[in-house]
């Protein structure tokens, strides 16, 4: 996930909806997983996580990646254009297909999704990293 030019750091996660998936009757889940039909959709679930800059600590930001927009409103130029430019990469779109697929196989059971939860996180733009989405758990 980007760090972005201000140095402010952003990543995303379903800990949220796995934890919302995983109080509903398994009927009502599965009609949820069903309508995500295209790696945007998930734009809709994904809980932004933002970083203290003093200790680096995460902490759910109050928005979902549909509406990063509105929360960036005072953000320097260059933030908003990074962020745009790496959520609709076509990269990007890729992962957010492939975690639809693991979603749909963690809970429908089909598919030959490859992604191990928790998910790889790719860290900034230029090195790879792992951030253990369980720490995120709330």
């Amino acid at each position: 996930m980007p760090t972005l030019p201000s140095g402010r750091r952003i990543e995303f996660s379903l800990d949220r909806f796995h934890g919302y998936l995983d109080r509903l009757d398994v009927r009502v889940a599965r009609e949820i997983i069903a309508g995500l039909n295209g790696p945007d959709d998930l734009l809709y679930v994904l809980d932004a996580v933002h970083f203290r800059q003093d200790d680096g600590s995460p902490y759910f930001a109050g928005y979902v990646a549909a509406d990063w927009t509105t929360y960036a409103a005072d953000w320097n130029t260059a933030d908003r254009q990074v962020l745009q430019a790496w959520l609709f990469s076509p990269a990007v779109r890729q992962i957010r297909a492939e975690v639809i697929d693991y979603v749909r196989t963690l809970f429908l059971g089909a598919s030959d999704a490859s992604l191990v939860y928790p998910y790889v996180v790719r860290g900034d733009l230029t090195a790879g990293s792992i951030f253990p989405a369980t720490q995120l758990r709330q």
